[in-house]
């Protein structure tokens, strides 16, 4: 059997036992340090802290999938040429199309067995990097120190001979910042776009479209942009990054009820529950018969054992909709005495 040299992989699998048997399989092929990760959000975490030489991700994962997993990694400077294999249970068109235009090394078709895992693995590390994808980020650094250097037109120069290989996200993003130094902001804002195109999950280059809308005094496009980089970088559970801009947001319409409780849901996960708890009384002030609102805010009090509190809440929402089953859910565990787990 073909052994690997010692190198880090992250599997990423919702499923503990083929998790598990497929680490074993990887260790048997070699002497190999093997990160699991469970949800998409957890890869990310451990690819920024352990750079692994291949991800092994499902496509199908809790809180990110595989697809938008493999989409931020490719836009962070050190995720461009590592093997990402993404593993499918049905290989649509369309989502073969999609994974290629994100930037896959490889896909596997479930069921799969032992061998075919193996000689994947094995092609993927063995494979010649590609001459285009290196000439690329040479083009690219050199587009990126010509920005530091303020050498604007050079640097644009650079990225334009990079999109005639293929269009990537980041050089549209960095074409973006240049117009935007340079006061051009409509071109700013066509280039911004054009990367949330290419890559729906790239957070920052929403930040600044929405921060040059602003500028040209368009509050409504604005709010909207910035709003969804808040919502990315949350996912991503880069909670300083989404505070930061859910704060921007506030400065644009300070009666917005998404962002308060946009922040009420960040504290909560936080533990920093006083804060969750003002931010939703904020945003009840805005709309106060939103029930999901309420039912966050319950949960905030039931999580500190403030059951009567909470109860009432949720009786509120219950009023505002009936239907509302995990209001219902969690009212009926306070009236057990089990509260909210």
């Amino acid at each position: 059997m073909t052994e690997l040299a010692a190198q880090t992989f992250l599997l990423v699998e919702n499923d503990n036992r083929i998790r598990k048997a497929l680490a074993a399989l990887l260790r048997e092929m070699g002497h190999t340090e093997i990160l699991q990760a469970r949800t998409g959000t957890e890869a990310w975490s451990l690819f920024k802290q352990f750079q692994p030489d291949l991800i092994v991700s499902s496509w199908d994962l809790p809180e990110m999938d595989g697809l938008v997993l493999l989409k931020i990694i490719r836009a962070d400077a050190t995720g461009w040429a590592v093997p990402f294999i993404l593993v499918m249970e049905e290989a649509t068109k369309g989502r073969v199309i999609e994974a290629g235009e994100a930037g896959v090394t490889d896909l596997l078709l479930r069921p799969f067995t032992r061998e075919t895992f193996r000689l994947k693995v094995l092609q993927v590390l063995e494979a010649t990097p590609d001459p285009q994808d290196i000439a690329y980020h040479e083009s690219y650094d050199r587009g990126l120190e010509l920005m530091k250097q303020g050498r604007h037109e050079e640097a644009l120069a650079e990225f334009k001979r990079i999109l005639t290989l293929y269009e990537s996200a980041e050089i549209y993003y960095n074409m973006g910042y240049i117009r935007t130094a340079q006061g051009r902001y409509e071109e700013a804002i066509v280039a911004f776009r054009r990367a949330t195109q290419i890559n729906g999950a790239f957070a920052q280059a929403y930040q600044k479209m929405g921060e040059v809308y602003a500028l040209l005094g368009r509050q409504r496009e604005a709010q909207e942009c910035l709003e969804q980089a808040a919502e990315i970088f949350m996912q991503k559970h880069m909670d300083e990054n989404a505070e930061a801009v859910l704060m921007q947001v506030l400065k644009i319409n300070p009666n917005t009820t998404n962002v308060y409780n946009s922040l009420g849901i960040l504290y909560r996960r936080q533990g920093k529950f006083g804060e969750a708890i003002s931010q939703y009384r904020k945003a009840l002030r805005v709309n106060p018969r939103d029930e999901n609102i309420l039912y966050n805010l319950a949960r905030v009090f039931m999580t500190t054992k403030q059951f009567t509190e909470a109860g009432q809440y949720l009786k509120t929402a219950l009023d505002i909709n009936p239907d509302f089953l995990e209001a219902r859910n969690a009212l009926r565990s306070i009236e057990m005495g089990e509260g909210l787990t």
